[in-house]
């Protein structure tokens, strides 16, 4: 057989590369610098961020925000019967009529000034002022609603994350559960039967893990929405323990009437009511107003004949047509239904706080029992697999013992989640906030550096 040597180039002679080989070692090169990059950080918020978060982005604060607007407008629009009102006009005209024509020209000023009017627009900028103390209310409560809200969220998702990593340990367990069937299969000492069984629990605590990611991800969009944000995007939260301090719970109906917004809110609107019957009542009371003027008019627009004016003006109505009586009839009807509205608050606040109390206890009392059974079940998961190693032990008794540990797991994580709304509950019917931002930390709120969205 003959060997060909391979003819290498000399040293004087150039070496040609195709074009598009050079285009795809660089374009291999930058892919590798790309891959070596670190990956973004998922962002990670506490309570304190995505309460701030939703103070930046609710729409239903925005909307209680423009309702405290309002509110202020009709107080100044009120205010304004009781100030200097001054007016100006200029006219000037032509006209014409068999054959002649004509021009006048005027110019003036007005002012007015409404003295006395038994002090009926003084109740009524009163009841303008109490409605705006009730928007103002209004919109604490709606904040206390918001904060409610995303709390109860944040705390599902904290449950669902839970669950899902109980779901991952299933997952292993059941996976070393099926490498240790396999190996005794292998060696003789067990039938094939535990190695198919093993097999389909894992396959049972797959669809269970899908399951849990599936729920994780979509308590993550309600806590968005909670917050008010539109992006879909990833991430994390911190645990966060949810406990109300025992020094408050005797006082808890107290506080409740002292604190709740929407309480103080029903009694602004009785004060308001009672100012607007008082405003009604005046309405047949006499009216003193001032008024003056200065005018200039005339043919010429130059030459303009100057004058002025200023009266004392009294208003006494005669009869009204019962429209007055009717006024006060409506207005009386009104405080009436305003102060049985606000004492039906008042039973429903002390219901709630009853209500809260109670299911507070039960949810303690289910921490403490979920955990005892939880150890149980760790204690009854370690005997069973011992048994199976040993040969005792059968694997049905195995995959009980792990179902049940995963069942206890779960259990105890649902009794802290109903721990968790029970205080959330708490808060809301006291009117208080014992875990999240303060009245001082509100104000201004900024969005996390580590997640601003727009």
């Amino acid at each position: 057989m003959t060997m060909k040597r391979c003819a290498w180039p000399s040293e004087g002679r150039r070496i040609l590369v195709p074009a598009w080989a050079l285009f795809f070692a660089l374009f291999v090169s930058f892919v590798s610098l790309l891959g070596a990059l670190p990956a973004c950080a998922v962002p990670v918020l506490n309570l304190e961020d995505c309460l701030r978060l939703a103070d930046e982005n609710s729409p239903t604060l925005a909307g209680a925000e423009a309702q405290r607007d309002s509110a202020r407008g009709l107080l100044s629009q009120s205010a304004v019967a009781d100030r200097v009102t001054l007016s100006g006009t200029v006219t000037a005209e032509r006209s014409g009529r068999g054959g002649e024509e004509g021009a006048s020209y005027s110019a003036g000023v007005s002012a007015g000034l409404k003295i006395f009017d038994s002090n009926r627009n003084r109740y009524r900028i009163e009841a303008r002022r109490q409605n705006l103390s009730k928007a103002d209310a209004d919109a604490e409560n709606t904040l206390l609603s918001v904060h409610a809200a995303v709390k109860q969220a944040y705390a599902a998702l904290l449950l669902k994350l839970r669950t899902q990593e109980h779901r991952e340990q299933s997952v292993m367990a059941h996976e070393q559960r099926l490498e240790q069937a396999q190996g005794f299969y292998d060696a003789g000492s067990k039938p094939w039967y535990d190695v198919t069984k093993a097999r389909v629990d894992l396959g049972n605590a797959q669809l269970a893990l899908v399951e849990a990611q599936g729920s994780v991800s979509l308590a993550k969009k309600e806590l968005l929405n909670a917050m008010g944000i539109k992006r879909d995007e990833d991430f994390s939260v911190v645990p966060v323990s949810f406990d109300v301090p025992s020094e408050l719970l005797a006082s808890a109906p107290s506080l409740a009437l002292e604190n709740r917004p929407d309480y103080r809110a029903s009694e602004l609107s009785l004060l308001g009511g009672e100012a607007s019957l008082k405003a009604e009542a005046r309405g047949s009371s006499p009216t003193l107003s001032l008024s003056g003027g200065y005018s200039a008019s005339g043919s010429q627009a130059f030459d303009l004949t100057q004058g002025w004016n200023a009266g004392l003006k009294m208003t006494v109505p005669v009869v009204d047509g019962g429209e007055v009586k009717a006024g006060v009839a409506v207005a009386c009807a009104q405080v009436r239904s305003l102060e049985a509205s606000r004492e039906q608050l008042r039973q429903k606040i002390l219901l709630e706080v009853g209500k809260a109390l109670v299911s507070l206890e039960n949810a303690r009392e289910q921490v403490r029992i979920s955990g005892l059974t939880l150890e149980s079940a760790e204690e009854n998961c370690r005997i069973a697999e011992g048994r199976y190693e040993t040969g005792v032990g059968a694997p049905l008794e195995v995959t009980d013992a792990l179902l049940n540990l995963t069942e206890a797991r779960l259990a105890a994580e649902s009794a802290h989640y109903a721990l968790h709304t029970a205080v959330i509950e708490l808060e809301r019917a006291v009117g208080l906030e014992f875990h999240g931002l303060s009245s001082s930390d509100r104000a201004p709120a900024k969005t996390p550096e580590a997640w601003r969205l727009p």
